[in-house]
């Protein structure tokens, strides 16, 4: 039979339980609007009864009940969700940083439009069109020169631009990597915070909220792997298929405090001398902390190859590091490491995310590479074509014969065009006899390397033609010896027999065949996106024009030798609006995926929000509820408290 004394145990057990009730639903509504916050209610169970059965125990109905207790405060999380929640951030960030990026390209080439390439593709034919009806106006002349000019002006802003572009993505790579490392750090130490709260058979709830939420933050950033561990510790992995060097693990945050754990490092420059490429660190991404350069042999890389190896290095600039930022592959010891364009990656230890913002930021590296390219393919191809109907020569002396004569070796005393033969053997040691003429006057030229006296005269004719294969979009200018004087470009049949148009007596002020030639190229196909970094005249010619079989130029109607069509070319503009429109269904596409995933990650994070939540509602309902349960207990008390003074006071009379 229960006391009054168990009876107001059991009431004050009551009131303990329904006031830390009242706690937990104050706590929650203090966080109602706390990002990442989890809901929590107080698991209440029955105490242990009274008494347990044994050989001396009190026969009676049955056990006596002692009251309630709280045995645990519960989050309310559903982890499916969370899994869910985490790899769709993934995909989210990488387009949405995909995005944001390739609208600022749109954004520069500023397609369509008149004041873009392809507008000015188009007026600079137009030009040249003109000019071939009136060779003799110098007006058409200087519409022809800056028209050029403006092409060549917009290909070098655009180029530059891009070039902003990729600084900016460096800077964006950098910064992620640091908060990456950043968050990181966090997630480590609230790792060993809750287990040690665990261990101490408490619940860490506000802890793992924390921590939960700056996995959150993580999965946008890179795709990870979360692996639950015991006393509600995790181990964290990144997912990507590089294996680091020295065989270290790919473990980003432990369990055991005693594991070591991988960081990341920022590749802040690449720098190449010869066979020799170095590499700069930010360790852990923070510009404060230079980390020491890396030494990287790149002798067992064919050549040809290198180039991809050391744009790849460059788009992904991140390494994985241990945990004070030094790099792995620094730790290597080596005072150079050998590579090969199959082990670079690995012996570095680059990290290259499937997923994330980091992943979205490399990608869009690529992208903006690859559209420089196509901008210099665009640049050399227009460059070479131009020059060679221009001037009628397609076999400029090499660097080797350049030395070997002077300018006047290749024209007479009338300025007539003087073709050099010179034999020289082949790849069989066959000699073979090599024509040469000289392109006294070429139209579009390597501005980097363009030098002129006070009256606009070139003076460095031989380097510009030895850099002429180094034209790209960014570097590509008209002569300026032209804009000084445009009665110097050659319009006329024979203008190719001569150094300049005012030595050649044969045609008229009125013929403008040559510029009807160019302006003709409006229409040629041409396989420009076949033209190389380090290609010449004769090169272009043979391989990108006509059936790539033949080389050299062909006569047209006009009796100006002109390149020949490439039936598997297309025309130069027609190439420009490809890279325009594969720019813009990148863009689109990324665009969409990105509303896609704000669209899926919305309705998950709404079934997340109905489990855990807080619901102002039900608080008050539950608040309510744990008020009258309080009250009610504390009647018991009262209660208790009045039949305990009619035992111990009112016996007495």
């Amino acid at each position: 039979m229960s006391g009054l004394l168990s009876i107001f145990n059991v009431a004050k057990r009551g009131m303990s339980a329904q006031q830390y009730s009242i706690g937990i639903t104050n706590h929650n509504v203090a966080n109602a609007n706390t990002e990442g916050y989890s809901r929590q209610r107080a698991q209440l169970q029955t105490s242990n009864p009274f008494m347990a059965p044994s050989m001396n125990s009190y026969i009676g109905p049955g056990q006596l009940g002692t009251g309630v207790e709280v045995a645990t405060v519960q989050r309310v999380r559903n982890e499916f969700i969370d899994f869910q929640i985490r790899g769709e951030l993934s995909t989210q960030g990488k387009y949405e940083a995909r995005e944001a990026l390739l609208s600022e390209v749109e954004n520069i080439y500023n397609e369509p439009s008149d004041t873009g390439i392809s507008g000015l593709l188009g007026k600079f034919y137009d030009s040249w069109q003109q000019l071939s009806k009136q060779p003799q106006s110098s007006n058409a002349r200087t519409v022809v020169a800056q028209q050029s000019k403006a092409l060549a002006d917009e290909l070098n802003h655009n180029y530059n631009q891009l070039n902003k572009l990729k600084e900016n993505t460096n800077l964006q790579i950098k910064e992620s990597v640091f908060r990456v490392n950043n968050v990181l750090e966090q997630i480590d130490d609230l790792n060993q915070q809750i287990i040690s709260v665990k261990v101490s058979e408490q619940e860490p709830n506000d802890l793992m909220d924390r921590r939960d939420l700056l996995i959150d933050e993580l999965s946008s950033l890179l795709n990870v792997d979360v692996k639950k561990q015991s006393f509600y510790g995790q181990d964290i992995t990144a997912q990507d298929s590089t294996t680091i060097p020295g065989g270290a693990e790919k473990l980003l945050v432990r369990k055991d405090p005693n594991m070591s754990v991988s960081r990341f490092t920022y590749i802040s420059g690449v720098t190449v001398k010869g066979d020799k490429m170095t590499l700069e660190t930010y360790k852990l991404g923070n510009s404060n902390e230079v980390g020491e350069p890396i030494t990287v042999d790149l002798s067992a890389i064919d050549p040809k190859d290198r180039d991809e190896v050391i744009r790849q290095i460059k788009e992904t600039r991140v390494l994985w590091a241990n945990q004070e930022g030094t790099s792995y592959a620094e730790l290597n010891g080596a005072s150079s490491i050998v590579v090969t364009k199959d082990d670079f990656r690995s012996k570095l230890g680059l990290f290259e995310p499937s997923k994330g913002k980091l992943n979205g930021l490399q990608s869009v590296q690529e992208d903006v590479d690859k559209y420089m390219e196509r901008m210099d393919k665009l640049a050399k191809g227009l460059a070479m074509a131009v020059n060679s109907i221009h001037s009628g020569v397609t076999e400029i002396p090499d660097e080797e014969e350049l030395k070997k004569l002077s300018l006047s070796d290749y024209k007479d005393a009338d300025g007539k065009l003087i073709t050099v033969v010179v034999n020289k053997k082949d790849d069989a040691g066959n000699v073979v006899p090599h024509s040469y003429k000289m392109d006294f006057l070429p139209f579009f030229i390597n501005g980097e390397e363009a030098e002129y006296d006070e009256n606009g005269n070139m003076t460095n004719l031989k380097t510009i033609l030895m850099s002429e294969d180094e034209i790209t979009a960014g570097n590509i200018t008209i002569n300026e010896e032209i804009l000084k004087d445009v009665m110097k470009i050659k319009t006329k049949t024979d203008d190719d027999d001569y150094s300049y148009t005012e030595n050649n007596k044969e045609n008229g002020n009125t013929d403008g065949n040559r510029a009807l030639t160019i302006a003709q190229l409006r229409n040629a196909f041409m396989k420009i996106g076949d033209v190389e970094g380090e290609m010449t005249r004769e090169f272009f010619i043979s391989k990108c024009t006509g059936d790539g079989t033949t080389g050299g130029l062909v006569e047209n109607s006009v009796g100006v030798k002109t390149i020949k069509n490439n039936t598997s070319g297309m025309t130069s503009d027609n190439y420009f609006k490809d890279v325009i429109d594969e720019l813009g269904i990148q863009t689109q596409e990324a665009k969409r995926i990105g509303l896609n995933q704000t669209t899926l990650i919305s309705g998950f994070q709404q079934a997340k929000e109905s489990v855990s939540g807080v619901s102002l509602d039900e608080e008050m309902a539950s608040l309510i509820q744990y008020q009258h349960a309080y009250s009610a207990n504390a009647k018991i008390v009262s209660t208790v408290d009045e039949l305990l003074d009619v035992v111990i006071n009112g016996l007495k009379r």
